[in-house]
């Protein structure tokens, strides 16, 4: 095995968290990524990282070394791209991405990307779920309200403007049960709830100005995707709290109404993410390219 072989599991093990995660993501055995990690601190001369029931832990020597093999690496990733055909832009790249996001905003700019790069694929999973990029071999992840992890292992990126969710819904709706005047009579109304990991949100801060007003939202469904709330609002089963950019096209044509001016939900931003090593990756900077992306703040901690 190469001191390179063994600087990438390294890596792998410090992004993942874990040995046994680490050889999950590299298709390898537990013992043989723990024979790469004792050979290559035999080699170094130095233990790189400590382990114990808490987890690991690296040594002062351990993060040296991990901030100059991500460099080593991303510049062989970057060395490849070069050598590649054309503008080198191709290969595989695994994205995941919301499924209301992905359907309605990503998958139209991935057209123009694919036509643009024919030599580029793109294995697009549809999931509203956190993913773990290491261990589910994910190139870059999107999701709309959720930030980058933080840890110096990501680099994140916002795509497009900042969101707001606002309250909708169908004429039919409001032709039954009238329309909303204060942003506390929507817990009387029969209101289309957002599922999120640990459950419903059904409590809501909605926000004019400076008034802020906490809201229990109760009614007939709940869903995680907000493409489904939105089929379900256009039915007229009851009131949505959904994002201007989903409902802009309905609300214009009049097939929602939008209620209670001024009033929101948010702010919330879409960030795409991806492991520090593939910052040098051309697919991978074609991607967030696309995407409309813009760089966000460093983060500065280690969560190991």
């Amino acid at each position: 095995m190469s001191l390179f072989d063994q600087m990438a599991t390294f890596v792998r093990v410090v992004d993942a968290g874990s040995l046994s995660a680490a050889a999950r993501a590299l298709g390898l055995s537990l013992p043989a990524v723990s024979r790469q990690l004792r050979a290559l601190e035999a080699d170094l001369g130095v233990t790189l990282m400590l382990r114990s029931n808490r987890g690991l832990q690296l040594t002062d020597g351990g993060q040296r070394f991990y901030a100059e093999s991500v460099g080593i690496l991303g510049s062989v990733e970057r060395a490849r791209a070069a050598t590649a055909d054309g503008d080198g832009i191709s290969g595989r790249l695994v994205v995941s991405v919301a499924i209301s996001v992905g359907l309605e905003i990503i998958v139209p700019r991935l057209t123009e990307l694919l036509a643009a790069h024919r030599s580029l694929q793109v294995e697009l999973r549809l999931e509203d779920r956190t993913v773990d990029l290491i261990s589910e071999g994910v190139d870059v992840a999107v999701r709309a309200g959720v930030p980058p992890p933080d840890s110096t292992g990501y680099i994140g990126h916002v795509l497009g403007e900042v969101s707001w969710r606002v309250p909708v819904a169908a004429p039919s709706y409001l032709r039954r049960h009238g329309r909303p005047t204060a942003v506390r009579q929507l817990a009387a109304h029969a209101c289309l709830v957002h599922l999120g990991p640990s459950g419903p949100n059904r409590r809501m801060t909605f926000q004019r100005g400076e008034e802020l007003v906490d809201v229990e939202l109760h009614g007939p469904a709940e869903s995680n995707a907000a493409l489904a709330l939105r089929q379900l609002a256009l039915a007229g089963l009851g009131i949505a709290v959904l994002p201007e950019w989903l409902i802009d096209t309905d609300v214009r044509e009049g097939r929602l109404r939008r209620l209670l001016p001024g009033w929101r939900n948010g702010p919330s931003y879409t960030h795409a993410f991806h492991r520090v090593e593939l910052r040098g990756s051309t697919r991978v900077r074609a991607l967030i390219e696309a995407l409309g992306g813009k760089p966000t703040e460093t983060r500065k901690t280690l969560a190991r």
